[in-house]
């Protein structure tokens, strides 16, 4: 009982600190309805002392994370350390600046995009390590966590520090669809920079991949749906470039991958003690088997 409490009260200061809205949540308990599906056999109390830690390691980091994050992206911008630079040469083919999206666009669809934009960077990577908490996996869990930020942070790094690419509405001089405020031009340019490969996309096309391995298709469809949607939300705002989109996806392949092949290589160097205390159930006792 109070592993559950303790869980619920983490899970609900991820949220508060996301600053989730109440469709946020609503999704959440969607994708949840299925989850015995994809449990383990795994005693939730030894699950607890590992798991609960574990969530709690997660949070602090994306608590952490987004400062760090930004002063990564302005020590970019002032050291200016771009060799290439792609804003006309993206503009010049094609297509490539998903104005096609827009075929057709509605004010009810433009605050739905805005909504699945904002929330889609993080959100995608809370439900399902939320959900692969409450399967009482651990290596679900880290699963998704290191096909998500935690590699893909650094590893990005090199794409925005060399190359600039910059979003399409502010290359083509069009609003800013979001509606963002900057407090100055330095702001302005830290933000819309760093476009190649798209983020967004990375992060969200990597959920979706593992999302597939689950069994239970009611996480499975909205999940496939979801994190399309953030993906189509890129291009329909106008702030991605298609072969940004590509480049993202085919970036959140190689990192799901890369993050499988981690988790096989640990799992080997993991005590037996480790794996036999975790994955043993509690024994139960039958009042025949203690006559007998």
């Amino acid at each position: 009982m109070y592993g559950i409490i303790a869980s619920i009260y983490l899970i609900w200061r991820i949220g508060t600190a996301g600053g989730w809205s109440p469709a946020c949540w609503i999704l959440l308990l969607v994708c949840l309805l299925g989850v015995r599906r994809d449990q383990i056999d795994v005693d939730w109390k030894r699950f607890f002392l590992f798991g609960i830690p574990m969530l709690y390691v997660f949070y602090y980091f994306y608590g952490s994370g987004n400062g760090l994050w930004w002063k990564i992206a302005n020590w970019m911008f002032e050291n200016n350390r771009h060799p290439w630079n792609w804003d006309a040469m993206m503009n010049s083919i094609p297509l490539n600046s998903a104005g096609w999206a827009r075929a057709f666009h509605h004010p009810y669809l433009d605050r739905a995009m805005v909504w699945i934009y904002n929330y889609g960077f993080v959100l995608s990577l809370w439900i399902c390590i939320v959900r692969s908490f409450w399967t009482r996996s651990m290596k679900k869990m880290l699963s998704y966590a290191l096909s998500g930020h935690l590699m893909q942070f650094p590893l990005i790094l090199p794409f925005y520090n060399l190359i600039l690419l910059r979003e399409v509405w502010w290359v083509k001089g069009q609003p800013d669809l979001l509606g963002r405020h900057f407090a100055t031009e330095n702001d302005l340019l830290v933000s819309v920079m760093n476009c190649f490969p798209s983020m967004h996309t990375s992060i969200s096309f990597a959920m979706l991949l593992l999302a597939l391995r689950e069994k239970d298709r009611i996480f499975k469809y909205m999940m496939v749906a979801y994190c399309a949607s953030i993906i189509f939300s890129t291009m329909y705002l106008q702030i991605h470039w298609v072969l940004d989109v590509v480049a993202g996806m085919a970036f959140a392949y190689g990192t799901v991958k890369l993050a499988d092949l981690v988790i096989h290589l640990a799992s080997k160097l993991l005590p037996n003690k480790f794996k036999g205390f975790y994955g043993k159930r509690e024994q139960t006792y039958t009042n025949e088997s203690m006559v007998a």
